[in-house]
């Protein structure tokens, strides 16, 4: 279906204001607003994507409305979208993503990032989130020095210095190495 007729199509139809499916659930073109909600007596389900072709040029909001690790809501395609890079997995409250279809792939935009959204584990785990906030070490680095010129004849070597890191601010004074001369 071309483009143009997209909008002939809903033109003078009254459009379903949304859907809030419990269970495994099909997406028609229709269906522009989503609101999965799961849980213990749903279990996990999956929303299918209408067909990419039939869906162009338009735009689907799926938000959800509960979900965990356990029961989550599972977005994925009928297998008709290029590039397709994994199926989307909510698991919390409120993890969302709006899909445009251009005809031939979906693209996805989701909080969180693409192309999962939400709280996604990988596969095969079965972490559970935590509500500690993450922990990063302070980069450690030695206090800045400088060497003094030397008194022996130039080389053609280039200079060596390691990689530059942050430390944090130290009171330590700056050091300098200690003037060498080469006998000769």
């Amino acid at each position: 279906m071309a483009l143009e007729h997209n909008n002939e199509q809903h033109y003078r139809e009254v459009v379903d204001k949304y859907v809030n499916p419990v269970a495994d659930y099909a997406m028609t073109t229709r269906d522009y607003v989503v609101r999965p909600a799961v849980g213990p007596t749903t279990g996990p389900i999956t929303v299918t994507l209408p067909p990419v072709a039939e869906a162009v040029g338009r735009w689907y909001s799926i938000v959800c409305r509960d979900a965990d690790v356990i029961n989550t809501v599972t977005i994925t395609h009928n297998n008709d979208s290029e590039c397709w890079a994994n199926d989307i997995v909510f698991n919390g409250k409120c993890d969302r993503c709006l899909f445009y279809s251009d005809g031939l792939a979906w693209y996805p935009g989701c909080s969180g990032g693409f192309p999962q959204a939400g709280t996604t584990y990988p596969p095969g785990t079965t972490a559970a989130p935590t509500s500690a906030a993450p922990t990063s070490a302070a980069p450690t680095s030695a206090a800045p020095t400088s060497a003094a010129p030397t008194s022996a004849a130039p080389t053609s070597a280039a200079p060596t210095s390691a990689a530059p890191t942050t430390a944090a601010p130290t009171t330590a004074a700056p050091t300098t190495a200690a003037p060498t001369t080469q006998g000769g």
